[in-house]
Protein backbone atom coordinates (compact mmCIF):
# COMPACT_ATOMS: atom_id res chain seq x y z
CA UNK A 1 0.00 0.00 0.00
CA UNK A 2 1.22 3.54 -0.83
CA UNK A 3 2.54 6.00 1.98
CA UNK A 4 0.14 6.65 4.89
CA UNK A 5 1.18 10.27 4.60
CA UNK A 6 -0.25 10.63 1.82
CA UNK A 7 -3.63 9.74 3.04
CA UNK A 8 -4.92 13.77 2.85
CA UNK A 9 -5.57 12.67 -0.77
CA UNK A 10 -8.80 11.17 -0.13
CA UNK A 11 -11.63 13.63 -1.43
CA UNK A 12 -9.77 16.22 -2.46
CA UNK A 13 -9.46 16.76 -5.60
CA UNK A 14 -11.76 18.62 -7.36
CA UNK A 15 -10.23 20.09 -10.68
CA UNK A 16 -8.27 18.19 -13.61
CA UNK A 17 -4.74 20.07 -12.72
CA UNK A 18 -5.47 18.78 -9.08
CA UNK A 19 -6.05 14.94 -10.75
CA UNK A 20 -2.82 15.18 -12.43
CA UNK A 21 -0.56 16.77 -9.05
CA UNK A 22 -2.55 13.51 -7.20
CA UNK A 23 -1.49 11.09 -9.56
CA UNK A 24 2.08 12.26 -10.08
CA UNK A 25 2.06 12.21 -6.07
CA UNK A 26 1.36 8.75 -5.90
CA UNK A 27 3.10 7.21 -8.84
CA UNK A 28 0.37 5.03 -10.08
CA UNK A 29 -3.20 4.68 -8.99
CA UNK A 30 -6.61 2.85 -10.00
CA UNK A 31 -9.44 4.02 -11.97
CA UNK A 32 -12.55 3.12 -9.75
CA UNK A 33 -9.98 0.90 -7.04
CA UNK A 34 -7.13 -0.82 -6.57
CA UNK A 35 -7.13 -4.42 -5.64
CA UNK A 36 -3.97 -4.61 -3.85
CA UNK A 37 -5.41 -1.19 -1.58
CA UNK A 38 -3.57 1.41 -3.36
CA UNK A 39 -4.83 4.57 -4.32
CA UNK A 40 -7.44 4.98 -6.74
CA UNK A 41 -8.86 8.17 -8.72
CA UNK A 42 -12.23 7.49 -7.49
CA UNK A 43 -11.15 7.61 -3.50
CA UNK A 44 -9.23 10.98 -4.44
CA UNK A 45 -12.06 12.71 -6.15
CA UNK A 46 -14.06 15.40 -4.06
CA UNK A 47 -17.59 15.23 -5.69
CA UNK A 48 -21.08 13.58 -4.77
CA UNK A 49 -21.70 10.16 -5.92
CA UNK A 50 -25.26 9.00 -7.38
CA UNK A 51 -27.79 8.94 -4.94
CA UNK A 52 -29.75 6.22 -4.27
CA UNK A 53 -33.08 5.98 -6.59
CA UNK A 54 -30.95 8.31 -8.85
CA UNK A 55 -30.15 7.35 -12.61
CA UNK A 56 -27.65 7.80 -14.58
CA UNK A 57 -23.62 8.04 -13.12
CA UNK A 58 -23.45 10.87 -11.37
CA UNK A 59 -21.39 13.82 -10.41
CA UNK A 60 -18.20 11.69 -9.34
CA UNK A 61 -18.48 8.58 -11.95
CA UNK A 62 -18.56 11.07 -14.83
CA UNK A 63 -15.15 13.12 -13.58
CA UNK A 64 -13.42 9.76 -12.94
CA UNK A 65 -14.50 8.50 -16.51
CA UNK A 66 -13.78 11.77 -17.99
CA UNK A 67 -10.53 12.19 -16.59
CA UNK A 68 -9.39 8.85 -16.93
CA UNK A 69 -8.86 9.79 -20.44
CA UNK A 70 -7.80 13.71 -20.28
CA UNK A 71 -5.24 13.40 -18.06
CA UNK A 72 -3.14 11.09 -20.60
CA UNK A 73 -4.41 13.17 -23.34
CA UNK A 74 -3.45 16.55 -21.27
CA UNK A 75 -0.89 15.83 -19.89
CA UNK A 76 0.96 13.00 -22.37
CA UNK A 77 4.48 13.53 -21.04
CA UNK A 78 3.13 13.44 -17.58
CA UNK A 79 0.58 10.82 -17.27
CA UNK A 80 -0.34 7.13 -18.66
CA UNK A 81 -3.20 5.09 -18.78
CA UNK A 82 -3.08 1.36 -18.79
CA UNK A 83 -3.32 -1.47 -17.61
CA UNK A 84 -1.55 -3.71 -14.96
CA UNK A 85 -3.02 -7.10 -13.12
CA UNK A 86 -4.87 -5.05 -10.80
CA UNK A 87 -6.69 -3.33 -13.10
CA UNK A 88 -6.77 -0.23 -14.85
CA UNK A 89 -4.15 2.36 -13.47
CA UNK A 90 -3.20 5.95 -14.24
CA UNK A 91 0.51 6.66 -13.32
CA UNK A 92 3.51 9.20 -13.95
CA UNK A 93 6.18 8.45 -16.37
CA UNK A 94 8.70 7.52 -13.83
CA UNK A 95 6.38 4.24 -12.57
CA UNK A 96 5.88 3.99 -16.26
CA UNK A 97 9.81 2.82 -16.47
CA UNK A 98 9.21 0.78 -14.01
CA UNK A 99 6.42 -1.23 -15.06
CA UNK A 100 7.78 -1.22 -17.96
CA UNK A 101 10.77 -2.82 -16.97
CA UNK A 102 9.33 -5.07 -14.85
CA UNK A 103 6.44 -6.59 -17.28
CA UNK A 104 7.91 -5.92 -20.60
CA UNK A 105 7.43 -9.36 -22.90
CA UNK A 106 8.21 -9.91 -25.93
CA UNK A 107 5.79 -10.37 -29.38
CA UNK A 108 7.37 -13.42 -29.74
CA UNK A 109 6.28 -14.65 -26.55
CA UNK A 110 2.70 -13.78 -26.23
CA UNK A 111 -0.12 -15.96 -27.42
CA UNK A 112 -0.91 -16.28 -31.19
CA UNK A 113 -4.22 -14.91 -30.95
CA UNK A 114 -2.63 -11.27 -29.30
CA UNK A 115 0.41 -11.67 -32.13
CA UNK A 116 -2.46 -11.83 -34.59
CA UNK A 117 -4.15 -8.42 -33.05
CA UNK A 118 -1.25 -6.90 -32.49
CA UNK A 119 0.12 -7.06 -36.63
CA UNK A 120 -3.31 -5.76 -37.26
CA UNK A 121 -2.67 -2.54 -34.93
CA UNK A 122 0.85 -2.13 -35.93
CA UNK A 123 -0.54 -1.24 -39.49
CA UNK A 124 -2.77 1.88 -38.33
CA UNK A 125 -4.30 3.09 -35.00
CA UNK A 126 -7.91 0.64 -34.89
CA UNK A 127 -10.64 0.60 -32.45
CA UNK A 128 -12.27 -2.17 -31.15
CA UNK A 129 -14.92 -2.55 -33.59
CA UNK A 130 -12.96 -2.56 -36.76
CA UNK A 131 -10.04 -4.34 -34.82
CA UNK A 132 -12.51 -7.37 -33.70
CA UNK A 133 -13.92 -7.10 -37.82
CA UNK A 134 -10.44 -7.41 -39.09
CA UNK A 135 -9.79 -10.14 -36.95
CA UNK A 136 -12.26 -12.30 -37.53
CA UNK A 137 -13.49 -12.39 -34.24
CA UNK A 138 -17.29 -10.81 -34.20
CA UNK A 139 -18.54 -13.70 -32.68
CA UNK A 140 -19.90 -13.82 -29.05
CA UNK A 141 -17.85 -17.41 -28.73
CA UNK A 142 -14.83 -15.34 -29.63
CA UNK A 143 -15.73 -12.72 -27.14
CA UNK A 144 -13.40 -14.20 -24.16
CA UNK A 145 -10.67 -15.56 -26.48
CA UNK A 146 -10.44 -11.34 -28.07
CA UNK A 147 -10.54 -9.77 -24.47
CA UNK A 148 -7.27 -12.22 -23.18
CA UNK A 149 -5.48 -11.29 -26.22
CA UNK A 150 -6.24 -7.57 -26.27
CA UNK A 151 -5.55 -8.01 -22.40
CA UNK A 152 -1.98 -9.58 -23.01
CA UNK A 153 -1.09 -6.84 -25.36
CA UNK A 154 -1.84 -4.13 -22.49
CA UNK A 155 0.10 -6.04 -19.80
CA UNK A 156 3.11 -6.34 -21.47
CA UNK A 157 3.37 -3.07 -22.88
CA UNK A 158 2.78 -3.97 -26.75
CA UNK A 159 -0.17 -2.09 -26.98
CA UNK A 160 -2.02 1.41 -25.35
CA UNK A 161 -4.63 3.57 -25.73
CA UNK A 162 -4.27 6.20 -28.31
CA UNK A 163 -4.34 9.56 -26.17
CA UNK A 164 -6.65 11.49 -27.49
CA UNK A 165 -9.93 13.25 -26.67
CA UNK A 166 -10.95 13.15 -30.18
CA UNK A 167 -10.64 9.89 -30.65
CA UNK A 168 -14.23 7.56 -29.42
CA UNK A 169 -13.57 4.36 -27.58
CA UNK A 170 -10.71 2.67 -27.01
CA UNK A 171 -8.58 3.07 -30.05
CA UNK A 172 -5.16 1.15 -29.84
CA UNK A 173 -1.75 1.93 -31.27
CA UNK A 174 2.04 -0.04 -30.72
CA UNK A 175 3.16 0.86 -27.31
CA UNK A 176 6.25 2.23 -28.65
CA UNK A 177 4.55 4.25 -31.50
CA UNK A 178 2.93 6.35 -28.85
CA UNK A 179 6.36 6.70 -26.51
CA UNK A 180 9.33 5.81 -28.70
CA UNK A 181 11.31 6.64 -25.52
CA UNK A 182 10.50 2.80 -24.28
CA UNK A 183 12.37 0.55 -26.03
CA UNK A 184 12.83 -3.30 -24.84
Amino acid sequence: MADASLDNWVASVRTLEEAKNFVLTVGACGILHDSKGGYSLWDAIDAPDKLPGESGWGEKMGYVWSWKNELPSTYPHEIFYGKRKQGAMLCSMEALKAFYSETYKPLESLSETAQSLYRIIEQAPVNNKELKQLAFMVGKDQKSAYDKALLELQLTFQIVRVNSTEVDGDTWTPFTTQYPDFKP
